[in-house]
């Protein structure tokens, strides 16, 4: 007789694996054990050598990819530690598990097509959406047939699927915020074909909870203009029967609309994480350091995050989100929070998360809120050491500014060199984005002449990411990032940057890539420089990353290279990295009233 143990390491819970903990408690024969302890789930089993072989198969069928799985493994041990008391679980969200789509979802099946088909493992057909219960495999066909005719198909929730690119932009403006162009994913059979994926992202797409996933496509597709693309897999029943349907007629993919889902998931030093999203939501996490405030609410994006602290069983921090959070707190006006105070709190949630406080430093680089270093000293004193200028409001200040600075000469050369990159510039509006990473490389993309759908900074920003992600080594030009000492902080030259930018594509205009990469490379450079500073001074510890710039592949990577060479790098991993981890830090915000 021989003991086993198999475990799951998550960055947090998932609820299908403490479910399937549950259900292994009656298997067979074997005397088994289940537990969740440090991240981990783990199943104990005690029996013969056929009988553990027979179960290995079976967790290993069971226990599908979770995009928070960050290791799994399977030991000989001594005698078990776990409890034959079934795990606290949460409630399941997914409609369908490894058991049920395979019958469901595969049109090779006799139940193809059987929405409401039981599944004893998951249960899913509970969570069929109302509006779709009682459909038959005739009226989703139907549904197909009108996709395919009509070109567009209407769903509940507000989905959308369409054969055509989707305009998210209906008015026409260049300037408008536009969303990056979302995919649904038939047949992943040829998506090697048709993107550059890592295995990570491949992974991460074939997860238990399907996120979307940044991606750019390969050169020259002749149906894939745009520069980056959101992808995902069909994440309810009724859309992986769909996605059959059009698989199976010769369809890799169709456009996808649906407002309740989140961003994308960022890759940060080999993690993923999660930037923001309005579903609702209800986090606890443990930790015996004791908050400055006992309540705070604060809205978000479409949403509220509502955060208290609780002093019962060692102390533990516990967060509500959702649009019915204000409603439920009524009587709490929502904090007012600058952008330096959230940077704050999203430094105290880090390392509230990872058990840390002092020695630590911030990178904090939002799209929405202005850019960010702060650093917590060895008596958790806060400073800011630098912060992202705001730039301003259209291209024709900018190139004002510029004229006015001594880049003017490098700037006349580039106005008559490139007279219909300087007409772009000049029309070029940063209405909310001003004091963002993302702002300033949008001037980039434009002095570097790359196309995009429209001047909208995000799709500007897509541009000169996919161009930065084309360039084949790691050799780049030195892109100036030079600091400016204001009374309080620092900040950035933004003049001299750009005008670097343009001498280096006046010197030499044949490799975009390499200029846009170099944007990248450089930066990370330079934020390394500026971090060993800041140990020299403080003595830093760790250094957390925070907030939605962190979306962009490329810089997470050459970051994690030249600052995590010699730091360790954090991040959230409970909470999302621009969302409700403002709620929880602020809770630890010093600040006399929220």
């Amino acid at each position: 007789m021989k003991t086993i143990k198999f475990e799951f390491t998550c960055s947090r819970q998932v609820p299908l694996y403490a479910h399937l903990c549950n259900r292994y408690l009656n298997y067979g024969e074997l005397n088994i054990h289940v537990g969740y302890q440090g991240g981990a789930y783990f199943i104990e089993a005690e029996g013969k050598q056929s009988e553990l072989e027979a179960l290995a198969d079976d967790i290993a069928q069971d226990f599908l990819i979770s995009v928070w799985l960050t290791d799994s493994r399977i030991a000989l041990i001594d005698a078990p530690t776990g409890s034959k008391a079934p795990l606290a679980t949460q409630p399941l969200v997914q409609e369908f598990c490894q058991q049920c789509a395979p019958h469901f979802g595969d049109n090779q099946a006799p139940e193809f097509g059987q929405l409401a088909l039981a599944c004893d493992c998951c249960h899913g057909e509970r969570r069929i959406h109302q509006d779709y219960r009682g459909l038959t495999a005739g009226d989703i066909q139907a549904m197909y047939q009108r996709l395919m005719t009509q070109g567009e198909l209407e769903l509940a929730g507000g989905i959308r699927l369409s054969l055509s690119p989707v305009d998210n932009n209906p008015n026409g403006s260049t300037h408008k915020k536009s969303q990056r162009p979302r995919l649904l994913i038939c047949n992943p059979n040829t998506l090697n074909a048709q993107f550059h994926l890592s295995d990570p992202q491949v992974l991460a797409l074939s997860s238990i909870e399907k996120p979307l996933i940044c991606v750019r496509p390969i050169k020259d597709h002749p149906k894939l203009a745009q520069p980056l693309y959101d992808l995902c897999f069909a994440y309810n029943r009724l859309l992986v029967i769909l996605a059959e349907h059009l698989r199976q007629h010769g369809t890799d993919w169709v456009y996808l609309t649906d407002p309740t889902q989140g961003e994308a998931l960022a890759y940060i030093d080999g993690q993923w994480a999660e930037i923001h999203t309005n579903a609702p939501n209800a986090l606890r996490i443990d930790s015996p350091k004791q908050p400055l405030h006992d309540t705070v609410l604060l809205a978000g994006k479409d949403t509220y995050y509502y955060a208290s602290h609780s002093d019962k069983q060692g102390g533990h921090y516990l967060l509500e989100q959702g649009s019915d959070v204000k409603s439920r707190h009524g009587a709490m006006t929502p904090a007012i929070l600058g952008d330096d105070d959230l940077a704050l709190c999203a430094l105290h949630s880090v390392n509230l998360e990872h058990g840390l406080d002092k020695n630590s430093a911030i990178i904090y680089l939002s799209r929405d809120h202005g850019g960010q270093i702060y650093t917590l000293d060895g008596k958790c004193e806060a400073e800011r050491f630098f912060a992202l200028p705001e730039l301003p409001e259209n291209g024709y200040e900018i190139y004002h500014q510029l004229e006015q600075s001594p880049q003017r000469k490098v700037l006349e050369k580039f106005k008559q060199r490139y007279p219909e990159d300087y007409l772009r510039l000049l029309d070029l509006k940063l209405p909310n984005e001003r004091h963002s990473l993302s702002a300033l490389w949008a001037v980039g993309a434009v002095i570097l002449g790359l196309e995009s759908r429209s001047l909208s900074v995000g799709d500007l920003n897509d541009a000169l990411m996919a161009a930065a992600m084309a360039h084949r080594g790691s050799n780049s030009p030195r892109i100036d990032y030079p600091l400016t000492r204001g009374e309080a902080y620092r900040s950035l030259n933004w003049c001299k940057t750009l005008g670097s930018l343009i001498s280096f594509r006046l010197a030499d205009d044949r490799d975009s890539q390499k200029l846009a990469f170099g944007m990248h490379d450089s930066f990370a450079d330079y934020l390394a420089n500026w971090i060993e500073h800041l140990d020299l001074n403080l003595g830093v510890k760790s250094v957390a990353l925070a907030g939605s710039e962190w979306v962009n592949p490329l810089l997470c990577q050459r970051v994690a290279l030249r600052v995590g060479k010699n730091f360790p790098l954090k991040h959230n991993q409970l909470l999302e990295i621009d969302g409700n981890n403002h709620a929880i830090g602020a809770l630890l915000l010093k600040k006399r009233r929220l």
